[in-house]
Formats: structure tokens, sequence, C-alpha cells
């Protein structure tokens, strides 16, 4: 799965089409202040679905050689700072995100000691996003049962402190309906939490705020949540517990034949 999923990275990287020129403008550029991996996200999905079902943003993180040179390009290209201490660049069809190494939340609040690019490995969320591609070295770098858990769609967390516990309440929701994902138990346990916390009214909410899309609609939420708490309370349960076995059953309606 790694060497596809090389030849996959370089192919993006590497086309014309698609839009492509403005990443490859922009990588250009990045490169001359530092190391450059890529991170999450794109990684993940490029390796389930291909460039083709890839339609999401692109992360990168960099090791800069000079920190406030760096901060001065983002300042000069127009670059947006985002939420998360990083800066969103200006392109045309691809948003592309990027976080110098030494502010990334994690080791900001200390909850990770990043000093090189191979430490980001520990600082997702979720252990499907927990994959750099070093754009130096042109190498993939992964947790070593993490192409074992991706093949066989376990969702899982990787480091539980995290600045968005509602958002990555609802990515864990989606993720399990879109992209096929089980839940395993640490994440069980943080969603039963999630759940009591916020409840389903406002996980409903950040998603139709946030993606536009309303999956939450598509489930059995009551039984979901009464089934989740049941399976937690069954002392050493470590079984997979999976979102897409509480989808409505929605009849079509046939069109009238006359």
């Amino acid at each position: 799965m790694a060497p596809q999923l090389e030849r996959r990275i370089r192919y993006f990287l590497n086309s014309h089409s698609r839009g492509r020129e403005d990443v490859r403008a922009s990588l250009s550029m990045l490169r001359e202040y530092g190391r450059l991996v890529l991170i999450g996200g794109m990684l993940r999905d490029i390796a389930l679905f291909g460039n083709a079902g890839f339609k999401s943003d692109l992360d990168f993180v960099i090791d800069p050689e000079n920190l406030l040179s760096f901060e001065k390009c983002m300042r000069t290209v127009g670059a947006k700072i985002n939420r998360f201490g990083g800066y969103s660049l200006p392109s045309k069809k691809w948003q592309i995100d990027i976080w110098p190494l030494q502010h990334t939340w994690a080791n900001r609040e200390g909850y990770v000691h990043v000093r090189t690019v191979d430490d980001l490995r520990e600082v997702t969320f979720f252990n499907c996003d927990a994959i750099i591609y070093d754009l130096v070295d042109k190498r993939l770098s992964a947790k070593s049962d993490y192409f074992h858990d991706l093949n066989n769609k376990i969702l899982e967390i990787n480091l539980r402190p995290n600045p968005n516990p509602m958002g990555n309440a609802v990515r864990a929701i989606r993720y399990a309906l879109v992209k096929g994902f089980r839940w395993g138990p640490k994440l069980s346990l943080f969603m039963a939490e999630a759940i009591d916390e916020f409840g389903w009214n406002t996980l409903r909410e950040y998603e139709m705020r946030s993606f536009r899309t309303n999956y939450f609609d598509t489930l059995r939420l009551q039984e979901l949540h009464r089934h989740l708490t049941k399976r937690l309370s069954m002392s050493g349960d470590l079984t997979m517990f999976d979102p897409a076995d509480f989808r409505k059953n929605v009849q079509i309606e046939l069109p009238y034949l006359r």
C-alpha cells in the first residue's frame, strides 16, 4: 500500500490537470524556506480512493530555516492566519494550509515534544492522519500499524488532547459514513462523552456550518447512542463499533406508472 501511495502522491504533485499548477507554484516558493512535508488527510484519502477521489485540502508543515523570514513571506504573499496557528495560502482551486513546525498545536500546548518532522506522527487526533510525506526525501513516514489500520478501516484516537473536540466528533461520524471507518475502543469512549457533552442538535448544527452537508439525519441517533453506551458498559468489550449499522431505512418511492 505504501509504494502505491507514494506513486499517487508523485502523480498528484507533478500533474498539470485539475488546477494543480497552483500547488506546484506554492511548493516551489515554500521549499526556499525549509524542509516541507505533507501530513494527514490528503495522504489518507489518496491511499483509500486514489487521486480521482481526493477533493479536499492540502495540509503542510514546514521546518523553517528562519522562522521570521518564513512569516514575512506569508505576509508578503497574502496568506491568512488560520484557527490553529498556521496559514492559509491563496490558491485558485485547492485549499493549501501550512504550519511552522514550532507552531503545531500539540507542541505549543506541551502534549508532544516536536523537534523533527517525524515527530508529527504523534500530534494528530485520528490515527488515519498520523502519516507524513517528506517532499525533500520523497518518502512516506507512518507509525508501524498505520497501513494495517487504514486497510481495515479502523478509526482510533492517536492523541486525545485536541483543540476542537466538537469538530472531531463530527468528523468521526462522517468518516464512518462517507469513508467506511469503524470506531476503536478509545474513540468510542470519546464519542459517548462528546454526545453527552454537546448533544446531537449541536453536533448536527456544526456539521451543517462546516461541511454544508448533513449526514447526521441519515442515522437513528438515539439508538446509536444507546448501543454505544451499552457497549462501553460491557467490561472487556474491545470490538469495533460501526455507526453505519444505524443508518435509517430509506424507502424509495417509484414513479406512478400509467
